[in-house]
């Protein structure tokens, strides 16, 4: 027997069709408000977040292996955050200590250890010189992250009483 090569269209009712398309738009509509409240979600937990790092007594700043700041997500020394993306980490400590810095990132960088802990001055920028105590962690394969991640506080009351770190 022959096959035929005439096929019948299928075809459906007006009614239908307005009821596959309004089954489309619930749907949509339904995608849309779950955006919606993810979209809240995010801008609030932003909210959260940016209140944490304003309030933090703590300095984060990220940077990439060759030693240069990515990003300074919550400064202690009143420099200008956006300013210092680029700029060698070390150009921000005291000449005396840059050797500390250039032989953390020596013992990260050979994989001797994945965080190290240092202290150093960096001057702010009135001018006064701030101690500070960081944790530099290696953090270049997580890939979420992808850089050098220090975290730092400023420990000047506690080298010299006689100063005071700059309030916030």
């Amino acid at each position: 027997m022959e096959a035929s090569l005439i096929t019948n269209p299928v075809s459906i009712s007006g009614d239908e069709a307005i009821e596959k398309l309004t089954a489309q738009v619930s749907a949509l509509e339904e995608a849309n408000a779950n955006l919606q409240l993810l979209d809240e979600v995010m801008r609030r937990n932003n909210a959260m977040f940016e209140a944490i790092l304003t309030n933090s007594w703590q300095g984060i700043t990220l940077t990439s292996p060759d030693r240069r700041i990515l990003k300074v997500v919550h400064g202690l020394t009143g420099h200008n955050a956006p300013e210092l993306q680029g700029v060698l980490i070390e150009s921000l400590a005291v000449p005396e200590d840059r050797e500390i810095i250039l032989d953390a990132y020596r013992k990260l960088l050979r994989r001797v250890c994945a965080k190290i802990a240092i202290e150093l001055r960096v001057p702010r920028v009135d001018g006064t010189i701030a101690w500070f105590s960081a944790t530099v962690t290696d953090m270049l394969d997580n890939p979420n992250v992808q850089c050098i991640v220090w975290n730092y506080t400023d420990i000047t009351r506690e080298k010299d009483p006689g100063l005071s770190p700059v309030s916030y």
